[in-house]
């Protein structure tokens, strides 16, 4: 394994990697992996991939696990990258790319976290997790933990949509609508994991999870040719993805395989975007937001500690984080579906509002290439899709049914 330590992203306090808490005991704040870069790029060669399985497990160095033997895995990773020819030419972009993270074993880029937490969680072994979601993560966290047979205690918003709900629940974890929002359900689920001494397992406070969702940079290059995005463009409710992302595209420059990173660009909904709001007036700190209103459940965090790294990300690229409305939305969510033949969920429509709005605004140049991560399936919120689809008609049982459908 090449992993070192486990450090602050706040304080720089060190741990052994047999440290159990995602966050510092000193100023608790989320912790990171540190590598040994020099040996990894040393022991791995880019050709040495080409046999190995197409899951993110293929890039197993990369991960803090030391035994292969406790991996829990349901073949997530190695999603498509398509290229998107019609939506391109609609919209303006020569080169844009879909990386269809919809296609992951429950449906969301969730998975590649999810497999190397649970991995982890097994290797330490804990006989349980505990995690806070705004849906997809506790979904995800749900399977993996039936696969590992770990005991699976999952706390969630009561804007989560009824499909995730029940989706967390067919795999036997134990699901709590919590009247508030998701930093209620978090201080829930914290205090619960340090009760029971299982692992706490949401968005940025378990830094496995961003490891293993920095195989997201790694499919891209390869899948690329060998080549980076000028741009890779996300949906962010805590910022967990886009961070990681921006950790792994570093780490292809660290072991020498690219000099590239391409900006990072981040999309929030107006109902709920303390984000985008501090990116706008140039704020290190972010506004909570009391109540989101947004058809966008899954990025709806009212208070996102992820933004302290992801400032870092888009300013070090020199992307941006920008709100789009519910409206805008919508339009790319059915632009995406009857364009390319793919149905993502609000939140993971709304890449591509972000991508028009820079287009427009002369941020985004026609002839860059843009990678546009489709996060999640439309089946996760069918309420979303009877707001845009075309209504069905009802005809009768005749045979000749050729009137019926002209008229």
């Amino acid at each position: 394994m090449f992993a070192e330590e486990i450090t602050c992203t706040n304080c720089g306090e060190k741990y052994g990697l047999e440290f159990k808490s995602g966050l510092c005991g000193s100023c608790g704040n989320p912790l990171e992996f540190r590598f040994d870069y020099e040996k990894l790029k040393e022991s791995l060669d880019i050709e040495n991939l080409a046999g190995r399985p197409k899951t993110i497990w293929r890039y197993f160095e990369f991960f803090p696990i030391e035994n292969l033997g406790k991996v829990v895995s349901l073949g997530e990773g190695y999603t498509p990258l398509i290229k998107a020819r019609r939506l391109g030419l609609e919209i303006g972009l020569k080169n844009l790319y879909l990386k269809l993270d919809c296609f992951n074993p429950t449906g969301s880029f969730k998975d590649r976290g999810g497999s190397v937490a649970l991995s982890r969680a097994v290797e330490l072994g804990l006989k349980g997790v505990v995690g806070f979601s705004t849906g997809n993560a506790g979904v995800s966290q749900a399977a993996y933990a039936a696969k590992a047979g770990l005991k699976s205690y999952i706390f969630v918003p009561e804007t989560v949509t009824h499909e995730k709900i029940y989706s967390m629940a067919v795999y036997g974890s134990k699901v709590f609508i919590v009247k508030g929002t998701f930093e209620d359900a978090f201080h829930i689920a914290l205090k619960v994991s340090r009760e029971r001494g299982y692992l706490l397992n949401g968005g940025i406070l378990n830094p496995t999870r961003l490891e293993g969702k920095k195989s997201i940079a790694y499919e891209i290059y390869e899948q690329l040719n060998r080549s980076v995005p000028d741009w890779y463009v996300q949906a962010v409710g805590v910022g967990t993805a886009a961070i990681a992302t921006w950790k792994g595209f570093k780490e292809l420059v660290e072991i020498g395989w690219t000099d590239l990173i391409p900006r990072i660009g981040a999309v929030q909904a107006e109902g709920c975007a303390p984000m985008a709001k501090a990116f706008e007036t140039g704020s290190r700190e972010i506004a909570p937001v009391e109540k989101p209103t947004t058809i966008a459940s899954s990025i709806a965090v009212t208070k996102p500690l992820g933004w302290p790294l992801l400032r870092k990300a888009i300013r070090e690229t020199g992307g941006t984080v920008k709100a789009v409305s519910d409206h805008e939305i919508l339009k790319a969510e059915r632009e995406l579906a009857t364009l390319e033949g793919v149905w993502a969920e609000p939140a993971a429509s709304a890449p591509l509002a972000l991508i028009k709005r820079g287009l427009n605004e002369g941020l985004i140049d026609k002839d860059e290439t843009v990678v546009l991560m489709v996060s999640g399936t439309g089946l996760k919120d069918i309420k979303a899709a009877e707001k845009l689809a075309n209504k069905p008609i009802q005809i009768s049982n005749e045979l000749d049914v050729k009137k019926q459908i002209d008229s």
